[in-house]
Order: C-alpha cells, then sequence, then structure tokens
C-alpha cells in the first residue's frame, strides 16, 4: 500500500508524535509511506520525521493564512500526488486538510482513499469567532471530498457532532498510541516534589495557571516543557520555584517528575498525560475536553474546575500522601499500557484505510 500523510508543518507536539508513532513498529514496514509537510513558524521547533517515511517538502505550506503561498502550495501538492499516485492521502491539521483534498481534487484521482485526521477543535482558543464560523463552513464542505475521518477522541467526535459536522461521514475514533517509558529515576531520596507541565506555550492551554498554581505552592518546584508565542511572557512572570525549559524529550522529561499538572480550557486527547502516564506519573488536570478519555477522576489522577486554588490543593494532596501519590502512578501506568498501546494504535489505521479501499473498489 502507498500512502501519503499531509500535514501543515512539523512542530514539536502532538501530532507529530501522532505521526511518528503511527511508523514506531512493524505494521506498515511494508508499505510505501510518504510524509509531506511545509514550513514551521519561528516560534516553534520543527520535529525530527521517524526513519520509515520518505519525507517531501512543500514549500509554501504554513500554519499563516495567505491567498498566493495557499494556491502555491495547493499546486505543489496536487502535482506530488499525480506523481506518487498514493493509494491513500491522509491529510493531518485544519489547513493541510483543505489544501489536500482540493489538490485531490484537482487531480480527478477517483481511485484514491481520502482520510482527514481531527487531532484537536476547530472551534477554541486558535481562531476568533468570525474565522472559526468560516473553518466551520469549508469543513462541512469538504466532508463531500472525504472518504473517512480520523478522530482522535470519543469527546472531540460528541463535540464535532454538536458543530453539525461528520454528521453522516464515515468515522472512526481512534486513541493516540505510546510505549512506556523504561526511564523513571528514583525519587524516594529527594525532599522537594516535582511538577510537571508540558505543551506549547499558548492561550488555550493557560500556561499562566502554572505561574498562579506555584506563587501559591512556593515549597514545590514546577517545570514547564515547551515553546511558543507566550514564553517570553511566563518566563518573566515566574516565580523563583517555576523553571521554564523549553522543548523537552517527553520521556526524559517525565522520569524525574513526582506528579503531571494540565491546566487547558480545553483539549483534544492530551498527549502529555499520556505520555506522563507512561512513565508513571499520576495528574491533577482540568475537566475540560477529552481529557477524561484519559484521566479517571481518583483513580489515576484528579480532575478539577478550571480554578487555580482547586488545582493546588489537589496538588498538595497528593505532594503530602506519598501512598496515594505512588497508586495513582501505579494505576496510571497500568491504564495508559492498555488503553494507549501503540500496536492496537496503528493496527486500527490499516485495517481501517484497508475497509475504506475495500468500499471504494466494491462502490
Amino acid at each position: 500500500m502507498k500512502i501519503l500523510h499531509i500535514i501543515t508543518r512539523f512542530n514539536s507536539g502532538g501530532t507529530a508524535t501522532w505521526l511518528n508513532q503511527l511508523m514506531d513498529g512493524e505494521v506498515f514496514e511494508k508499505d510505501e509511506n510518504y510524509l509531506s509537510f511545509g514550513r514551521c513558524s519561528k516560534s516553534e521547533l520543527e520535529a525530527i520525521p521517524n526513519q520509515n517515511y520518505r519525507v517531501i517538502r512543500i514549500n509554501n505550506l504554513q500554519r499563516q493564512i495567505n491567498p498566493w503561498r495557499d494556491l502555491r502550495a495547493t499546486i505543489e501538492l496536487s502535482k506530488l500526488i499525480k506523481k506518487l499516485n498514493p493509494e491513500v492521502i491522509n491529510t493531518h491539521t485544519f489547513k493541510a486538510g483543505i489544501v489536500g483534498r482540493i489538490a485531490v481534487r484537482i487531480c480527478h484521482k477517483k481511485s484514491m482513499v481520502v482520510v482527514h485526521t481531527v487531532h484537536g477543535h476547530l472551534k477554541y482558543g486558535y481562531f476568533n469567532p468570525l474565522v472559526s464560523k468560516i473553518i466551520l463552513r469549508v469543513e462541512r464542505f469538504l466532508e463531500r471530498s472525504t472518504n473517512g475521518f480520523i478522530v482522535a477522541g470519543h469527546k472531540l467526535l460528541q463535540e464535532l457532532q454538536n458543530e453539525s459536522l461528520l454528521m453522516n461521514s464515515v468515522v472512526k475514533v481512534i486513541l493516540p498510541g505510546f510505549r512506556s517509558s523504561q526511564t523513571r529515576s528514583s525519587r524516594d531520596s529527594e525532599k522537594k516534589i516535582k511538577v510537571g507541565w508540558l505543551g506549547r506555550l499558548t492561550q488555550i492551554k493557560r500556561p499562566d495557571r502554572v505561574v498562579e498554581i506555584a506563587r501559591l505552592l512556593p515549597n514545590i518546584d514546577f517545570y514547564m516543557g515547551g515553546s511558543g508565542e507566550l514564553e517570553g511572557e511566563i518566563t518573566h512572570n515566574s516565580p523563583g520555584n517555576l523553571h521554564v525549559v523549553g522543548w523537552v524529550d517527553p520521556n526524559q522529561f517525565w522520569s524525574d517528575k513526582d506528579l503531571g499538572l494540565l491546566t487547558s480550557d480545553n483539549e483534544a486527547t492530551p498527549y502529555a498525560i499520556i505520555e506522563g502516564n507512561m512513565s508513571g506519573i499520576p495528574f491533577v488536570a482540568t475537566r475540560v475536553g477529552s481529557v477524561e478519555d484519559v484521566v479517571v477522576d481518583d483513580v489515576n489522577g484528579f480532575l478539577t474546575k478550571q480554578d487555580s486554588q482547586e488545582m493546588a490543593n489537589r496538588i498538595m494532596e497528593l505532594a503530602e500522601n506519598r501512598e496515594l501519590r505512588m497508586k495513582m502512578g501505579r494505576q496510571a501506568l497500568k491504564l495508559a499500557e492498555e488503553k494507549f498501546g501503540v500496536t492496537r494504535f496503528q493496527e486500527e489505521h490499516r485495517d481501517f484505510y484497508v475497509r475504506l479501499m475495500d468500499e471504494r473498489a466494491s462502490g
């Protein structure tokens, strides 16, 4: 099978992790796997693609809206599609989803199976209300050009359908896949609790809440991994017990932490929590979006309101009760391995592609 994945840019974060985990194993090793993407912005770090991809750059593809560059990117992609003639095209992220599916229409390649993966919310946090309305209209139109959709979470699918999206489409919910981390440092002899936060430093993730919580808990050390447009502001406002460390390898980041923290106003399936759980880390997280697909309240962590004081209280509860912290950490690893295994993740993708190809051939 020849598969072309198209993503707007390959910046360090959830979607790049998703695509790299997809190739981390034997499920797709006999297939031809292509990955095409554009440019990162200056505030982003570009991730390294899995070596099992054949990488092709689309020079004019970028996250920012630019009609001239977007047109040129569409033409570049249409030429690439004609040249490769893949059996499956899987687009990822909103911009690549638009440009990629329009490029397929230009090519008139009706034999191709077109899949779009929805990794996050179209409405919340990244766009103003007018742009969000336009995005929703475009997505409804492009459903007609898409054979199937992969959605990264049950709650995310529910919210999309509440916006009258994917009501009559072929949809598969696939949760992310990860390998468990074996790099867990001993923390028995250390007195100060370490709390980790990992993600993009952007408004929807609410890194400002980490600053507030750190001020409420001066005897606990907080570490923020990631980068983004709010990095300078967060660094400037940080108290002495909050350390902004930039982009880091997730396994290395979580290896010496006692607790994890997620402060977002909304989330698709939260990669940071899964990665932390795979290292045996319990979490305190806001009860938003698809977080409940990962955190079971009072089992592998605590779910809270979007309130810094309540989150601080829960962190203190775990910090002061080592037995509870260890118990939740064991549950975190157990649940993560059961629900987010990488082989299951890969096989669900391949089975979905084959199903859609069979339906296209018989229809």
